[in-house]
Order: structure tokens, then C-alpha cells, then sequence
């Protein structure tokens, strides 16, 4: 279901952090397979950060001739690192009021002030929601396939 911007910063800070959550929990779903077939694995890896277990994701697939429908996921896991990417920048940022409006500050060096506004919220939670359907839907039955499990 698509959220609709309803002009509140802090409710769509909220739906971003827990979709966010919810996007994470079915990556380490994806690993769960994958790592099933992987004898070399280390267990440590669901502790490791998530641009991490992205990573290992990626490079195991790279390792053999994909199905069809995962032929475009590699590409995929690519845009989910960039949206908790930018996940991390918005719930890691202060946000301030002033009056000119609300601005995000990053506590990251080099990262300018911004305007926070609720519509990148909601559009980033949206984003995330979709990313959450795939990943639900190559966890649950591409990855299956591709393991033949």
C-alpha cells in the first residue's frame, strides 16, 4: 500500500525506520538460503552491517549462472544498498526548525544542510516498501529455485 504524504516530517521518519528494519530482516532471509549452499560461510556474517551482507550476497551470485528472474537481482541489491544508503543519512542527520523551515544537519563531514522535507520521507519509505516485496519474493521462492531447495 503506497503511503501518501501527509506533510508530518516524524511520522515519515518513522515509517522510513521501519520499513528500513523490515528491509533488513528479508535480506538476512536471503543470506539464510544462499548460505545454506555456501560451505565456506562464516555465521558471523548476520552480525556484520548491511552494505556488507549486500556484498556477500552479490559475490555469491556472481559465482554461478542465475535463473531468468534473478538475472536482474545483483543489479537490484545495488539500488537497496543506495536506498539504506539514504536511509542512514536521514535517520543519522538532526533535523532543526527554523524560520525558513525545517533543515537536516549531518553530523557526516562534508555533507551540506538540506531542507528536510516529509515528502522524501514518505517517497524513501515507499522506495523501501517495494524493495521489501522483492527481496520477500527472492527469498521466499527465486533463491529457492535457484538452489533447487
Amino acid at each position: 500500500m503506497t503511503l501518501i504524504d501527509d506533510g508530518d516530517l516524524i511520522r515519515g521518519l518513522g515509517f522510513v525506520t521501519l520499513y528500513a528494519a523490515h528491509l533488513e530482516k528479508w535480506i538476512d532471509e536471503c543470506i539464510k538460503v544462499i548460505i545454506a549452499h555456501d560451505a565456506k560461510h562464516d555465521n558471523r556474517l548476520y552480525r556484520q552491517p548491511t552494505s556488507k551482507k549486500i556484498d556477500y550476497i552479490q559475490q555469491q551470485l556472481q559465482k554461478i549462472v542465475l535463473i531468468q528472474e534473478l538475472k536482474n537481482f545483483p543489479d537490484q541489491l545495488q539500488i537497496i544498498g543506495e536506498l539504506l544508503e539514504k536511509r542512514n543519512l536521514i535517520i543519522h542527520s538532526c533535523v532543526y526548525a527554523t524560520n525558513v523551515g525545517d533543515i537536516r544537519i549531518s553530523g557526516r563531514p562534508g555533507v551540506p544542510e538540506s531542507p528536510a522535507k516529509s515528502a522524501e520521507h514518505y517517497e524513501l519509505a515507499n522506495d523501501l516498501d517495494e524493495a521489501i516485496t522483492l527481496l520477500y519474493r527472492v527469498s521466499k521462492f527465486s533463491l529457492p529455485r535457484q538452489f533447487n531447495v
